[in-house]
């Protein structure tokens, strides 16, 4: 059911066996895991059905370091979160993701892939994706009378992705959640704080208030924290009360290792060598096997390993013909490139090349409490993204493999501002807007905050859920893998609730 908290006299206290804050894909998913159960569980929505400012201006803070988007325009506070405005791209974290790297520090999952396989299988349909099938692009391009590209496969490697219609959780879900008996979620909520005993080892009750409403408290057995890579660190730094550092920051963790995809829109303009060259599988949506699916470029787990890089993503757009502005002539004898092809010097065809590569994991880089404050008197958060001199470099050599990859197949040549002047960042340099490790996930609490069932290491019914667990990203977009942990974990939290 759904209850408008702003009708609720103040002081009310409201008790459940479960609280989750938060209703994006990741509390509206996992509280419906419980649904038809014996478990009271309670969701706490800070805005309502539909945007509104004021409730949005919650989101408001500063940039500390490298500047990039409002961080109020790239999540929604209402209902359904940000899957309200999200693009729909998903695939899995690969194998090769949870594994120490020993050329990045701070890389490696506590967990492995066997272990959330099973529940990204279980997220496909909550994404309304297609059978869970991540292997077999070069099976549906026959299917579909596409042809992946000839890649040299000791570089670069052709992967499917799915495509949610997208999901908007807030519509699709919404019903279902007004008919449930057990889960009532409290719209206009705002969790102030996370009211703890003296020791900080157990969370008694959440404080809560409405814009021009009233407080009130929801006192549960378990709370899970499930708002997103910024507001999770910030309500555990604002609940201070017992923890003067925070909830969970004996050791000046929460919040730090933020990060968040690097993109370059675009990374590459090829100039294409002749017509008729087909980019389709890359470049279309293809409907197949009761989903939608299209192609991306990725490295292979050995490049990535022998030139000791980050894992990164390239997306193809088809572009407008354009004058090419060729460069690098050298790849043609670097890479053996076919003499016939030429370099442009006419408007002709080209294909764009939009890049997403991982950042490597820096505990410099933060969320912390600014001395700003919002309307409620609480403290805003200061964002400092980095972007290292390592990242560059990364950047630089995952771009030039993709110039030399089209060089070698003869498709045409690259004009890249990154390869012209190696040592700047070019123009169309931004982040992804994807929010994640500043609760990170680790088996020791001087590494990370919760451990490898999301518990806040020394809170026993604390938990945390969503992209900000993650401790390395991959090249991937977070929905898929983060829906996935949040069904781990309900399935986690059913065992200890019996």
């Amino acid at each position: 059911m759904f209850i408008d908290a702003r009708t609720l006299a103040s002081g009310t206290s409201v008790e459940a066996d479960l609280c989750i804050v938060g209703a994006g894909a990741v509390g509206i998913a996992m509280a419906l895991e419980y649904n038809g159960s014996d478990k009271k569980v309670v969701v706490l929505e800070s805005g309502g059905f539909d945007y509104e400012a004021r409730t949005q201006s919650l989101y408001t803070g500063s940039h500390v370091g490298r500047p990039t988007y409002p961080l109020e325009i790239n999540r929604l506070r209402y209902f359904g979160g940000t899957t309200n405005h999200w693009a729909g791209h998903c695939r899995p974290f690969d194998q090769f993701d949870f594994s120490v790297r020993d050329w990045i520090p701070h890389s490696g999952w506590p967990i492995t892939y066997e272990e959330v396989r099973p529940y990204l299988e279980r997220t496909q349909p909550i994404l309304e994706l297609g059978k869970y099938d991540y292997d077999s692009l070069d099976e549906y391009a026959n299917q579909l009378g596409l042809e992946t590209l000839p890649l040299d496969s000791d570089r670069l490697i052709s992967v499917m992705k799915h495509q949610s219609p997208p999901t908007r959780f807030g519509t699709k879900y919404r019903q279902e959640l007004k008919e449930s008996k057990n889960i009532s979620v409290f719209l206009h909520s705002n969790v102030q704080e996370l009211i703890s005993n003296e020791s900080a080892s157990h969370i008694t009750s959440a404080a809560v208030a409405c814009i021009d409403g009233p407080s009130y408290t929801v006192k549960a057995k378990n709370f899970v924290l499930a708002t997103g890579g910024l507001e999770n660190p910030r309500i555990m730094l604002l609940s201070n009360k017992s923890a003067p550092n925070g909830l969970g920051n004996e050791h000046d963790m929460v919040g730090r290792f933020y990060t968040d995809h690097l993109l370059i829109r675009p990374a590459l303009d090829i100039s294409l060598s002749r017509k008729g060259l087909n980019f389709s599988l890359y470049t279309n949506l293809h409907k197949i096997n009761d989903g939608t699916i299209f192609g991306i470029l990725t490295a292979t787990e050995e490049l990535t390993r022998r030139e000791k890089l980050t894992r990164f993503r390239f997306h193809l757009y088809d572009t407008k013909p354009m004058y090419g502005r060729p460069i690098g002539g050298v790849f043609s004898k670097l890479d053996n490139a076919p003499e016939k092809t030429p370099l442009l010097k006419k408007p002709g065809t080209s294909i764009s090349v939009h890049m997403a590569m991982e950042p490597r994991p820096n505990p410099d880089a933060f969320v912390r409490l600014s001395d700003k404050l919002d309307f409620f008197g609480q403290r805003k958060i200061e964002v400092n993204w980095q972007v290292t001199d390592a990242d560059l470099a990364n950047a630089h050599r995952a771009i030039e493999i993709c110039a030399l990859e089209f060089a070698r197949m003869g498709y045409g040549r690259a004009y890249a501002p990154i390869l012209e002047d190696p040592d700047q960042w070019p123009r169309y340099f931004t982040s992804g807007k994807h929010h994640c490790g500043t609760t990170r996930m680790s088996d020791d609490p001087k590494t990370g905050v919760v451990d490898r069932n999301c518990k806040v290491f020394g809170v026993d019914n604390l938990y945390v859920t969503g992209s900000s667990v993650f401790p390395t990203i991959g090249h991937t977009n977070p929905t898929l893998n983060l829906v996935a942990l949040s069904l781990r974990l309900a399935d986690h939290l059913k065992e200890r609730m019996g």
